[in-house]
């Protein structure tokens, strides 16, 4: 899957879609399970739902009697699922990661995990990858709630003190930018979290805690290739939705050519077929970019436990005697010097900083005797080589070997 060696961009990228290509079947499944269908549902509520309460409303007022109550359970209602629904959309998104980091390092060793399987793998590990995921949406309410305070703080004081607009808004936009910059550094020092309960088991503060130390020396890295992915798929996912959503006004015209969508209760069949065949296509293009982002944080993770930890020796031992027995389990930091260079055949290659040239010429090797061939005593003259191949020294035996 991944050479066994710290892992470069292409790698990195390479692997990700080697892991999707290999288990798309479980994996889009996962996804579409996950993200898809509350991203389609969140996407129908926010859509028609206002539509909904625009129409009940404009009904409250005509009717004059009870138009109190009817608006607010009707806002109540749609306020309820334009949030509920995407709050759990971002609660499934965040836990796709790890079913996908699961089967991700499942592939690292040669093996392939089934939808079942891989849910096997996350026992004991699915509630503290939950539990992350309530204490980000925690951290960013009480953020939100912190910029809201104390933006209506800097309203009270200018209307009191007469100042004018425009410092305030200089203020709002400084804390704006103060606010994304911590934002965008706390995500990158925490991005390994999740793949790291799922491949080590650790539980939140300890595998936050493992996340900090192996982004120490990598921030910059980390940061550009997860922007990279990200603006990549982004307009991937753009590009996808965009002819869709054309087609989607055309077939709205074919099923609503009188431009009906909004009357009586409700949208109209024209506009029910617009955004619905407008949003299956996002969310497909969605689904395949939410597994090759988690995909690639996993191999992230994997390469700064390489650099950090000697994991690529890990799995090795592991292939090649069956020990460790789990090869992701939680390890001691290994303090490694600078990967070299790959070396052509033949290639002299450069001592590590640090390490002294031998003083002594290398001791020729001897090569191996053949299969069943006589032994060379020390001392000994050179014997002849069997009769069988070919009475001749330097023939090679009939049977091709070399």
């Amino acid at each position: 899957m991944i050479p066994l060696r710290p892992l470069g961009l292409g790698d990195v990228l390479g692997g990700a879609f080697t892991v999707f290509r290999r288990n798309a079947r479980v994996l889009l499944l996962w996804s579409v399970l996950l993200s898809g269908v509350l991203g389609l549902l969140s996407t129908l509520v926010r859509t028609f739902g206002q539509q909904a309460l625009q129409s009940r409303m404009i009904s409250a007022f005509d009717a004059g009697s009870g138009s109190d109550s009817v608006l607010a359970g009707s806002f109540t209602l749609w306020v309820l699922l334009s949030t509920g629904l995407p709050f759990l959309a971002t609660l499934a998104r965040g836990f796709l990661v790890a079913p996908v980091a699961a089967d991700t390092g499942q592939r690292v060793l040669g093996r392939r995990a089934t939808f079942r399987g891989l849910w096997a793998l996350l026992a004991g590990r699915r509630w503290s990858v939950v539990a992350w995921i309530l204490l980000q949406l925690a951290a960013g309410v009480v953020v939100a709630s912190v910029f809201v305070l104390v933006l209506i703080g800097l309203v009270a004081a200018s209307s009191q003190d007469g100042s004018g607009l425009g410092t305030v808004v200089a203020v709002v936009v400084a804390m704006v930018l103060g606010f994304v910059v911590v934002l965008v550094w706390l995500g990158t020092k925490f991005a390994f979290t999740v793949p790291t309960i799922a491949l080590e088991g650790r539980p939140v503060f300890a595998a936050a805690a493992q996340s900090w130390r192996l982004t120490r020396g990598a921030f910059w890295r980390t940061f550009g290739i997860v922007l990279l992915v990200n603006v990549v798929f982004g307009f991937a996912v753009s590009i996808a939705s965009f002819p869709l959503t054309i087609g989607a006004v055309l077939l709205s015209g074919v099923f609503d050519p009188l431009g009906q969508t909004g009357a009586g209760s409700g949208a109209g069949a024209g506009g029910v077929v617009a955004i619905i065949v407008g949003s299956l296509l996002a969310m497909a293009v969605q689904c395949i970019t939410d597994v090759l982002s988690a995909s690639i944080l996993t191999f992230l993770t994997i390469d700064r436990r390489i650099r950090t930890e000697a994991l690529d020796q890990r799995i090795a031992s592991h292939l090649e005697t069956g020990t460790p027995s789990d090869p992701f389990a939680p390890a001691p930091q290994v303090v490694r010097p600078p990967w070299p260079g790959q070396q052509w055949p033949g290639q002299q290659q450069a001592p590590w900083p640090g390490q002294q040239q031998a003083p002594w010429p290398a001791a020729p090797q001897r090569q191996a005797p053949w299969p069943g061939a006589p032994q060379q005593q020390p001392g000994a003259a050179q014997q002849p080589p069997p009769a069988e191949w070919g009475g001749s020294p330097g023939r090679y035996p009939p049977d091709g070997r070399a």
